[in-house]
C-alpha cells in the first residue's frame, strides 16, 4: 500500500504542474488526495480481507473511488488496472484480483 501511495505522490507533482497549478496550490491538493487515497486503500483492504465475502456493489464503489483518485493524482497506469479489475462479476475472484494487484508485494 505504501508503494502505491509513494508512486502516486511522485506522479502527482508533475501531473499537477503540467496543468498549470502554482507550487503553493499543489501541496494542499496532493496532501488531501494522498489522505483520501490512503483511506480508500485501507477500506478496500479491510473489505477484501474480511471473513465474509463482500457484495459486488461495495467492492465496485470502493474501486470506482480508488480509480478516480488515482486518475486525479496522475497515476493513470494503476487507475487503468483498477478499472480492469472492476470487470470481474464474481466477488471472490474480484477480491483475489484486488489483493494480488494492490496488496501483494511483487
Amino acid at each position: 500500500m505504501n508503494s502505491i501511495i509513494e508512486a502516486t505522490k511522485n506522479k502527482a507533482y508533475g501531473y499537477l504542474r503540467a496543468f498549470g497549478f502554482d507550487e503553493e496550490e499543489i501541496e494542499p491538493v496532493i496532501q488531501k488526495g494522498l489522505r483520501d487515497l490512503e483511506n480508500t486503500l485501507v477500506k478496500l483492504q479491510v473489505t477484501v480481507r474480511s471473513e465474509n465475502t463482500p457484495d459486488l456493489q461495495t467492492l465496485d464503489d470502493l474501486l470506482h473511488g480508488l480509480k478516480g483518485l488515482l486518475f486525479q493524482l496522475g497515476n493513470h497506469e494503476l487507475a487503468k488496472e483498477v478499472d480492469a479489475i472492476r470487470r470481474y462479476e464474481n466477488p471472490e475472484e474480484l477480491c483475489m484480483s484486488v489483493e494480488k494487484t494492490l496488496f501483494t508485494s511483487s
